[in-house]
Protein backbone atom coordinates (compact mmCIF):
# COMPACT_ATOMS: atom_id res chain seq x y z
CA UNK A 1 0.00 0.00 0.00
CA UNK A 2 1.51 3.33 -1.00
CA UNK A 3 2.57 5.68 2.11
CA UNK A 4 0.16 8.33 3.59
CA UNK A 5 2.23 11.74 3.37
CA UNK A 6 1.50 14.04 6.49
CA UNK A 7 1.11 17.66 5.43
CA UNK A 8 1.60 20.79 7.34
CA UNK A 9 0.68 24.31 5.99
CA UNK A 10 1.32 27.31 7.84
CA UNK A 11 -1.36 30.02 8.49
CA UNK A 12 -0.34 33.56 9.94
CA UNK A 13 -2.72 36.71 9.89
CA UNK A 14 -2.87 38.45 6.19
CA UNK A 15 -1.65 35.80 4.80
CA UNK A 16 -2.44 35.38 1.11
CA UNK A 17 -5.44 33.29 0.52
CA UNK A 18 -4.52 31.35 -2.96
CA UNK A 19 -0.95 31.18 -1.29
CA UNK A 20 -1.98 28.60 1.23
CA UNK A 21 -5.25 27.05 -0.54
CA UNK A 22 -4.10 26.23 -4.06
CA UNK A 23 -1.51 23.40 -2.42
CA UNK A 24 -4.60 22.44 -0.05
CA UNK A 25 -6.56 22.05 -2.83
CA UNK A 26 -4.17 19.78 -4.86
CA UNK A 27 -3.04 17.77 -1.92
CA UNK A 28 -6.71 17.25 -0.65
CA UNK A 29 -7.89 16.12 -3.94
CA UNK A 30 -9.20 12.55 -3.39
CA UNK A 31 -8.54 9.19 -5.65
CA UNK A 32 -11.08 7.36 -6.71
CA UNK A 33 -12.30 4.73 -3.77
CA UNK A 34 -11.08 2.58 -2.65
CA UNK A 35 -7.81 3.89 -2.88
CA UNK A 36 -6.83 5.80 0.27
CA UNK A 37 -5.80 9.57 0.67
CA UNK A 38 -2.22 9.64 -0.51
CA UNK A 39 -1.97 12.51 1.99
CA UNK A 40 -3.61 13.99 4.91
CA UNK A 41 -3.66 17.92 5.73
CA UNK A 42 -2.95 20.09 9.05
CA UNK A 43 -3.11 23.57 8.95
CA UNK A 44 -1.84 25.62 12.08
CA UNK A 45 -0.70 28.83 13.64
CA UNK A 46 -0.03 31.21 16.00
CA UNK A 47 -3.26 32.79 16.18
CA UNK A 48 -6.50 31.07 16.42
CA UNK A 49 -9.34 32.46 15.25
CA UNK A 50 -7.23 34.61 12.09
CA UNK A 51 -7.56 37.20 9.53
CA UNK A 52 -6.25 36.12 6.02
CA UNK A 53 -5.28 39.00 3.47
CA UNK A 54 -7.15 41.94 3.67
CA UNK A 55 -9.27 40.58 6.83
CA UNK A 56 -11.80 38.93 3.62
CA UNK A 57 -11.67 35.52 5.50
CA UNK A 58 -11.14 34.39 8.98
CA UNK A 59 -9.92 30.85 9.93
CA UNK A 60 -9.47 28.30 12.39
CA UNK A 61 -6.89 26.27 11.88
CA UNK A 62 -6.84 22.69 13.09
CA UNK A 63 -3.68 22.79 15.23
CA UNK A 64 -1.89 25.01 17.45
CA UNK A 65 1.34 26.45 16.72
CA UNK A 66 2.92 24.58 19.22
CA UNK A 67 1.09 21.49 18.79
CA UNK A 68 2.62 20.96 15.59
CA UNK A 69 6.15 22.23 16.21
CA UNK A 70 6.30 19.33 19.25
CA UNK A 71 5.02 16.50 16.62
CA UNK A 72 7.22 18.02 13.81
CA UNK A 73 9.16 14.97 12.25
CA UNK A 74 5.52 13.57 11.65
CA UNK A 75 4.69 15.85 8.88
CA UNK A 76 5.92 14.90 5.41
CA UNK A 77 5.59 18.52 3.91
CA UNK A 78 5.68 21.84 5.37
CA UNK A 79 3.68 24.46 3.21
CA UNK A 80 4.93 27.98 3.95
CA UNK A 81 2.57 30.72 2.58
CA UNK A 82 3.42 34.48 1.57
CA UNK A 83 2.15 37.35 2.09
CA UNK A 84 2.12 41.39 1.28
CA UNK A 85 6.34 41.66 1.71
CA UNK A 86 5.19 44.87 4.65
CA UNK A 87 3.35 41.86 6.47
CA UNK A 88 6.75 39.76 5.75
CA UNK A 89 8.82 42.41 7.19
CA UNK A 90 7.08 42.87 9.87
CA UNK A 91 6.67 39.14 10.47
CA UNK A 92 10.23 38.13 10.03
CA UNK A 93 11.07 40.84 12.80
CA UNK A 94 8.95 39.81 15.58
CA UNK A 95 9.44 37.05 18.11
CA UNK A 96 6.18 34.82 16.28
CA UNK A 97 8.46 35.64 12.98
CA UNK A 98 11.35 34.09 14.96
CA UNK A 99 9.21 31.06 16.13
CA UNK A 100 8.71 30.02 12.27
CA UNK A 101 12.40 30.56 11.22
CA UNK A 102 13.21 28.24 13.90
CA UNK A 103 10.50 25.74 13.20
CA UNK A 104 11.99 26.09 9.54
CA UNK A 105 15.35 24.88 10.29
CA UNK A 106 14.21 22.73 12.33
CA UNK A 107 12.10 20.84 9.45
CA UNK A 108 15.06 21.06 7.19
CA UNK A 109 17.35 19.43 9.41
CA UNK A 110 15.19 16.38 9.92
CA UNK A 111 15.66 12.85 8.12
CA UNK A 112 12.70 11.72 6.05
CA UNK A 113 10.06 9.76 7.76
CA UNK A 114 10.67 5.69 7.34
CA UNK A 115 7.50 5.36 6.11
CA UNK A 116 7.31 7.91 3.36
CA UNK A 117 11.16 8.08 2.38
CA UNK A 118 10.42 11.91 1.15
CA UNK A 119 10.47 15.44 3.15
CA UNK A 120 9.62 18.32 1.14
CA UNK A 121 9.47 21.90 2.43
CA UNK A 122 7.67 24.09 -0.04
CA UNK A 123 7.16 28.16 0.55
CA UNK A 124 4.92 30.12 -2.20
CA UNK A 125 5.10 33.42 -3.39
CA UNK A 126 6.88 35.74 -0.78
CA UNK A 127 6.86 32.96 1.51
CA UNK A 128 10.26 32.91 0.20
CA UNK A 129 11.24 35.57 2.23
CA UNK A 130 10.37 33.23 5.89
CA UNK A 131 13.00 30.77 4.53
CA UNK A 132 15.83 32.98 3.34
CA UNK A 133 15.47 34.55 6.94
CA UNK A 134 15.87 31.05 8.33
CA UNK A 135 19.25 31.01 6.11
CA UNK A 136 17.94 27.41 4.52
CA UNK A 137 18.23 29.17 0.68
CA UNK A 138 21.92 30.41 1.09
CA UNK A 139 23.99 28.33 -1.69
CA UNK A 140 20.73 27.82 -3.69
CA UNK A 141 19.07 28.47 -6.53
CA UNK A 142 15.05 29.90 -5.94
CA UNK A 143 12.46 32.15 -6.86
CA UNK A 144 9.25 33.55 -5.15
CA UNK A 145 7.46 36.80 -6.44
CA UNK A 146 8.59 38.83 -9.15
CA UNK A 147 8.24 41.89 -6.56
CA UNK A 148 10.13 39.97 -4.08
CA UNK A 149 13.84 38.93 -5.66
CA UNK A 150 15.52 41.97 -4.34
CA UNK A 151 14.21 41.31 -0.97
CA UNK A 152 14.96 37.69 -0.88
CA UNK A 153 18.45 38.42 -1.66
CA UNK A 154 18.71 40.76 0.99
CA UNK A 155 17.49 38.91 3.32
CA UNK A 156 19.12 35.98 2.90
CA UNK A 157 22.53 38.21 3.05
CA UNK A 158 21.29 39.01 6.51
CA UNK A 159 20.64 35.98 7.91
CA UNK A 160 24.15 34.00 6.01
CA UNK A 161 25.72 37.52 7.70
CA UNK A 162 27.19 38.35 4.63
CA UNK A 163 27.16 37.05 0.94
CA UNK A 164 24.94 33.72 0.92
CA UNK A 165 25.28 33.07 -2.44
CA UNK A 166 21.74 32.79 -3.46
CA UNK A 167 20.54 32.68 -7.01
CA UNK A 168 17.48 34.10 -7.64
CA UNK A 169 15.73 33.44 -11.06
CA UNK A 170 12.37 34.17 -12.73
CA UNK A 171 10.48 30.55 -12.93
CA UNK A 172 7.17 29.59 -12.06
CA UNK A 173 8.89 26.97 -9.85
CA UNK A 174 12.19 26.03 -8.42
CA UNK A 175 13.48 22.35 -7.02
CA UNK A 176 15.87 23.88 -5.03
CA UNK A 177 17.70 21.04 -3.93
CA UNK A 178 18.18 18.59 -0.90
CA UNK A 179 19.45 19.41 2.11
CA UNK A 180 21.81 17.04 4.28
CA UNK A 181 19.37 15.53 5.71
CA UNK A 182 17.47 14.66 3.03
CA UNK A 183 14.56 17.27 2.92
CA UNK A 184 13.71 18.76 -0.45
CA UNK A 185 13.18 22.32 -0.88
CA UNK A 186 10.64 23.51 -3.57
CA UNK A 187 9.79 27.83 -4.27
CA UNK A 188 6.74 28.95 -5.48
CA UNK A 189 6.65 31.88 -8.24
CA UNK A 190 3.88 34.47 -6.90
CA UNK A 191 0.48 33.19 -5.86
CA UNK A 192 -1.22 30.75 -8.62
CA UNK A 193 2.29 29.01 -9.29
CA UNK A 194 1.63 27.38 -5.52
CA UNK A 195 -0.96 24.68 -7.78
CA UNK A 196 2.15 24.31 -9.92
CA UNK A 197 4.87 23.61 -7.57
CA UNK A 198 1.71 21.28 -5.30
CA UNK A 199 1.37 19.54 -8.73
CA UNK A 200 4.81 19.03 -9.31
CA UNK A 201 5.68 17.86 -5.71
CA UNK A 202 2.76 15.03 -6.59
CA UNK A 203 4.38 14.14 -9.52
CA UNK A 204 7.62 13.41 -7.87
CA UNK A 205 6.48 11.48 -4.51
CA UNK A 206 3.18 9.63 -6.69
CA UNK A 207 4.03 9.86 -10.12
CA UNK A 208 3.32 11.45 -13.21
CA UNK A 209 -0.12 9.99 -14.00
CA UNK A 210 -1.32 11.05 -10.89
CA UNK A 211 -0.49 14.20 -11.03
CA UNK A 212 -2.39 14.42 -14.65
CA UNK A 213 -5.21 13.04 -12.91
CA UNK A 214 -5.56 15.45 -10.24
CA UNK A 215 -4.99 18.46 -12.56
CA UNK A 216 -7.70 16.96 -14.76
CA UNK A 217 -9.66 16.97 -11.72
CA UNK A 218 -9.30 20.37 -10.83
CA UNK A 219 -9.34 21.54 -14.21
CA UNK A 220 -6.32 23.14 -13.92
CA UNK A 221 -3.43 23.84 -17.10
CA UNK A 222 0.18 22.95 -16.15
CA UNK A 223 2.32 25.85 -16.88
CA UNK A 224 5.28 24.24 -14.85
CA UNK A 225 6.60 21.59 -17.52
CA UNK A 226 10.75 22.70 -18.47
CA UNK A 227 10.37 25.64 -16.20
CA UNK A 228 12.50 23.96 -12.89
CA UNK A 229 15.74 25.20 -12.46
CA UNK A 230 17.13 21.82 -11.10
CA UNK A 231 19.75 21.75 -8.41
CA UNK A 232 21.23 18.60 -6.73
CA UNK A 233 18.21 16.62 -7.53
CA UNK A 234 18.32 13.18 -6.71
Amino acid sequence: MPPTFNVAVLLYPSADILDFSGPIEIYSTLPPPPTAPPFTITTFAQVNPLHAENSVLVYIPAKSFSKVSAELEQYDILVVPGAHPDVLTKLIQSEQGKEITNLIKRFVGLKPREETGKRVLQSVCTGSLLLAASGVLAGRTCTGHHMSYDAIKTIADRAAGGDSKVNVVQKRWVDAGMTEAGVRIVNAGGVSSGIDASLWVVEELLGKERAGWVAEVVEFERRGEGEAWVVGKA
